[in-house]
């Protein structure tokens, strides 16, 4: 009995296979570097807005603790945020922040702290920068309370313009 010896392979069309493939992987490849390279492409990671929580309760904690804000710090630290509650209404007079040093934002480890006996911020790298305790002079985010009582902060603010806080 003859044994069948199996499909045979064509040796021409198997490499222009493999050339056909890795000139349209190279083509790929730089088509993306360039768009990713013009501006024009944007990677968006996590959320545009962050539910902090119920108002009324974060407003009693930041009263119960003297005034002292709330930090939220970012997963990867390159948007930590202070949010901060003055007055007696709680769906009224919040502020959200940068946390980071506005000195040294990317190397200054610690950021701003702040120092509740003077009720203010300093820059831990440069601690002659003080700042009042809703933050002005900081980047701004914009924060409002939803119909719900939700305390909402908009994290898609552009670092070169002021945000239009809802206190």
């Amino acid at each position: 009995m003859p044994v069948s010896s199996g499909p045979q392979l064509n040796l021409v069309r198997t490499i222009g296979f493999v050339v056909a493939s890795l000139v349209a992987g190279i083509g790929l490849l730089f088509l993306l570097v360039q768009l990713a390279g013009s501006g024009d492409v944007q990677f968006k990671l996590g959320d545009d807005v962050f539910e902090v929580g119920d108002a009324e309760r974060f407003a009693e904690r930041i009263d119960d603790d003297g005034g002292i804000p709330i930090l939220f710090s970012s997963l990867s630290q390159s948007r930590p945020i202070y949010i901060q509650h003055t007055g007696t209404d709680p769906l009224e007079g919040w502020t959200a922040f940068d946390a980071r040093s506005p000195s040294d934002p990317d190397a200054c480890t610690n950021g701003l702290l702040f120092d509740q006996e003077r009720d203010l911020f300093f820059d831990s790298c440069d601690e002659a920068s003080t700042f009042p305790s809703d933050g002005e002079g900081l980047l701004q985010y914009t924060i409002f309370v939803n119909e719900d009582g939700v305390l909402i902060v908009d994290l898609n603010q552009d670092e070169t313009e002021p945000a239009d806080s809802a206190s």
